[in-house]
């Protein structure tokens, strides 16, 4: 449904540009076509613009200080911007509507799968450069689609189960690695509520917001109100109840990677969780988490200790 939405709006879009290329160039404002397409696309580009600076200040990003308590310097905090608005306009752009992701299966495989779950509004296209590494390094791998789009968190739970029974029947392992993103990282602690934690060898979450975000409010579905931070500034229902059903034991197969610039997820301690391994970085906005190198080569590492800690543990 969003590769669908996102080639739809890409496509209104282009047809904004042509439109408003042809304005500029009648009005005689420019003569230059290729001008007046690039003046065109930049016009076009300003809601998403506007939507990106606006979550940056809303989430309080600009406020947060090194951790020697000094301020980020000002080409840090542009850079910032820059970064999270190229990322989400490859996502957009590119990776939703164009490169969604199914099973990817190595003939050289060894050791534990990995099971990818993307966030809310987006698709398995997110992890385009994640799927990259993990074909270079040999190991088989799936994402999901979490649809309906704005079902309640715990629907997922079945999509995830079937997919971490094709990655073990493929792979002939009995567990798998899975990492969520943003919302999938509720979604994989929502599944191991449901179907327990036998198949999981560790969940790793990327930027997810285990006690809500306030900007959820502000977002539509079932699944954003489960997310949401509530005006009591405290966890949504939904969440003290998924947090309720777990045991430190659950916790200790978690980590919580977060950036403390992350402007979707506000209050950004929010992805600290208690019990489980976390881990902050700075300087990485929500979408880039998965495309950043700082924040790639962590998962990276996560991912390669996941693996070597099982195929370890089989052979003592």
């Amino acid at each position: 449904m969003i590769a669908s939405f996102t080639q739809f709006m890409l496509f209104i879009q282009l047809i904004s540009i042509a439109m408003l290329t042809i304005w500029i160039m009648a009005l005689g404002w420019c003569e230059q076509t290729l001008l007046a397409i690039l003046i065109s696309a930049v016009l076009t580009s300003v809601p998403r613009t506007y939507i990106i600076i606006n979550n940056f200040f809303t989430a309080c990003v600009f406020d947060a200080r090194r951790t020697d308590g000094k301020k980020y310097h000002r080409w840090q905090l542009l850079l910032l911007m820059l970064q999270e608005f190229f990322w989400s306009s490859v996502c957009w752009y590119w990776t939703f509507p164009f490169a969604s992701l199914a099973l990817r299966i190595n003939s050289q495989h060894q050791g534990l799968p990995v099971l990818l779950i993307h966030g809310y509004g987006c698709n398995s296209g997110y992890w385009s450069k994640l799927s990259r590494l993990l074909q270079k390094q040999n190991i088989t791998h799936s994402a999901i689609n979490c649809e309906p789009v704005l079902a309640g968190i715990d629907d997922y739970a079945v999509l995830i189960e079937n997919a971490i029974t094709t990655l073990c029947q493929h792979t002939g392992q009995s567990q798998v690695i899975i990492l969520g993103h943003s919302m999938g990282g509720l979604s994989a602690r929502a599944y191991m509520r449901r179907y327990g934690e036998e198949k999981i060898a560790r969940v790793i979450t990327l930027g997810t917001p285990h006690h809500g975000s306030k900007l959820a409010s502000a977002a539509w579905g079932l699944n954003a109100q489960q997310m949401r931070w509530t005006e009591h500034e405290q966890a949504s229902n939904w969440l003290k109840t998924l947090s309720a059903a777990e045991s430190p034991s659950t916790r200790a197969r978690i980590v919580s990677i977060y950036s403390r610039h992350d402007n979707i997820v506000f209050p950004q301690q929010s992805s600290h969780l208690p019990h489980a391994r976390n881990i902050e970085i700075e300087l990485v906005g929500h979408v880039a988490l998965a495309f950043a190198k700082q924040s790639v080569r962590i998962v990276m590492q996560e991912i390669t200790a996941a693996r070597e800690n099982k195929l370890i543990s089989e052979t003592r």
